[in-house]
């Protein structure tokens, strides 16, 4: 009977890594192309390694933040993007529920604090809060955006979350689809420094 209990929450189990190894291909060095490919050779999305016997093709790799050029590309004539390492970063929020992240990440977007969030469903947290030891199902939002916009993002998080100390923390992007971060640095506009 243990067995069959602990088995039903396998679904949702298998659920949780796929979600978090598709988070961190964002995070991490996906595939960026080699200094003789450019916008021309992208467009294929990878068909030319999809012949070869030894690699598959990137099933994302046609999406339709890749099928255009990235700006660097066309403003500068290079060739190839050149994205400055932390520029943008992803942000962990968490929720006591699915309604409230999805409000929240509404609320984000459309106040372009950040160009997408993932909501990662039913994860399992233990924490120390008021001196005892809590566990709670929460909801994870993962947020990209522009590193510039963090402190922006925080405020209106901790403004509109339920939680009366709200989970905010963020890690610099080092590295990644260069198609994949140039959208996110032309969806968040740039934070405007006040001129005293």
């Amino acid at each position: 009977m243990q067995y069959r209990i602990c088995a039903r929450f396998l679904p949702f189990r298998w659920s949780l890594v796929r979600n978090l190894l598709i988070a961190a291909s964002v995070t991490t060095a996906i595939a960026v192309p080699p200094a003789f490919a450019t916008a021309s050779s992208r467009e294929s999305c990878f068909s030319s390694s999809a012949a070869s016997s030894n690699s598959t093709p990137i099933s994302s790799a046609c999406s339709n933040m890749g099928d255009q050029p990235a700006a660097a590309e066309v403003s500068s004539g290079a060739g190839q993007f050149a994205y400055q390492a932390g520029s943008s970063s992803v942000a962990f929020v968490t929720t006591p529920d699915r309604e409230s992240a999805k409000k929240l990440a509404r609320s984000i977007i459309e106040r372009k604090l950040a160009a997408c969030v993932n909501i990662v469903p039913q994860i399992d947290s233990i924490y120390m809060w008021e001196g005892k030891i809590t566990e709670d199902t929460e909801y994870l939002m993962m947020v990209k955006t522009l590193t510039s916009r963090i402190d922006d993002l925080t405020k209106f998080v901790r403004e509109n979350h339920p939680y009366s100390v709200a989970e905010v923390i963020s890690l610099p992007i080092q590295n990644g689809n260069p198609p994949y971060l140039d959208w996110i640095a032309q969806t968040v506009p740039k934070k405007v420094e006040s001129q005293d």
